[in-house]
């Protein structure tokens, strides 16, 4: 059985968020599952991290944007230290990347569905852990992610 290294692509923090991560080629207000998909989860981001401020009166999120060479990026937010909070991220990606062919055959149950060699594809999504200052109450996960093959 032979088997292909797959290399991780580092991000690069970047001074300023951009207007959008999606590709010219994907349109940023197009109407596209892409565009709307980084559209709502923007949004949420946003949603989020203000009800957290709000809730917690104290603590402020610190913001890092990033991008990757094979295309996307993301935002990254972190309240630390609050008054409620010990301590929440709430992250956004939108990235582009190549799929090897292992993979993409595991994910694929059809024979018929088979592409032989490397499959591009789009991954969007939002993420969030909350840690409380009280540790009877518990810690919060949420994801939502979308993949395009």
């Amino acid at each position: 059985m032979t088997t292909s290294a797959v290399s991780i692509e580092k991000e690069t923090v970047i001074s300023e968020r951009p207007h959008t991560f999606l590709r010219q080629t994907d349109g940023e207000d197009n109407g596209s599952i892409r565009s709307r998909f980084q559209s709502m989860i923007l949004e949420m981001q946003e949603s989020v991290c203000g009800a957290l401020e709000a809730l917690d009166g104290a603590g402020k999120f610190k913001e890092d944007a990033w991008t990757r060479p094979g295309g996307g990026g993301g935002i990254s937010r972190v309240l630390q230290d609050g008054a409620v909070f010990e301590k929440a991220g709430v992250n956004i990606s939108v990235v582009y990347g190549v799929m090897p062919p292992e993979a993409y055959r595991a994910a694929k149950a059809s024979a018929a569905d088979q592409k032989s060699g490397p499959v591009p594809f789009f991954a969007a999504g939002i993420s969030s852990v909350i840690h409380q200052l009280l540790l009877f109450l518990s810690k919060e996960k949420m994801r939502i992610l979308a993949i395009v093959l």
